[in-house]
């Protein structure tokens, strides 16, 4: 599904981390013509319905039960913005894995595109695991393939050729965006793979009182 695209869509996974809002952003790009808002709004409820089931079927089981999945949204962000199309998640959608002490900690995911530079390029900082599943700084294996389990399912709905979706995800460079002459379709660069990195990393901005 190569450029050039019909629409860009940003969608939102937000979560909350000991009372601090989690964010994580993710781009795609779809080849669907969209005549009118209804089928628009189709479209974006066709994304935010399959990566809410990744979310609840493979991302919950792969990070702490301090984690709470809040909601998914998505918006069009071209050629023009949209209102987002929002779905909500429940009480019970929380992490399995054990509680964390703090909020700072996060799980990397890789994102490449098979073109060089940074913007062929990306990152997702997901919630973290527990505190009983890292060791010296390092998520241990068992759990690295519930964060791998939870990237198949990405990738089996929004990349390649036999994507179950309209949808493609990717990274998105905003620099090439809003370059001069800049346009989605060359700042848009779909995923090959995405992968999780076994060292923890950290957010200051989730500390508490400030929130990502």
């Amino acid at each position: 599904m190569p450029a050039p695209w019909s629409a860009g869509a940003e969608c939102r996974i937000v979560g909350s981390l000991h009372g601090v809002e989690t964010v994580n952003v993710w781009h795609f790009a779809t080849n669907e013509v969209i005549n009118d808002d209804p089928s628009l709004d189709t479209l974006l409820q066709q994304l935010i319905t399959a990566m809410s089931q990744c979310v609840r079927d493979f991302l919950l089981p792969a990070v702490t039960s301090d984690w709470r999945f809040v909601q998914c949204d998505a918006r069009r962000i071209a050629p023009t913005f949209s209102d987002p199309v929002i779905g909500t998640g429940t009480p019970a959608d929380v992490g399995e894995l054990s509680p964390t002490s703090h909020s700072v900690s996060c799980s990397l995911v890789s994102i490449r595109t098979g073109g060089g530079g940074k913007s062929g390029r990306g990152r997702k900082f997901l919630p973290p695991p527990g505190e009983a599943e890292i060791a010296n700084s390092l998520i241990n294996d068992a759990t690295l393939l519930l964060i791998a389990a939870y990237l198949a399912c990405v990738a089996e709905k929004f990349a390649g050729a036999n994507a179950t979706t309209f949808w493609r995800v990717g990274v998105l460079s905003t620099k090439k965006l809003h370059a001069l002459g800049g346009s989605f379709d060359n700042a848009f660069r779909e995923a090959t793979q995405l992968s999780p990195v076994a060292n923890v990393h950290y957010l200051g901005s989730r500390q508490i009182g400030h929130g990502r």
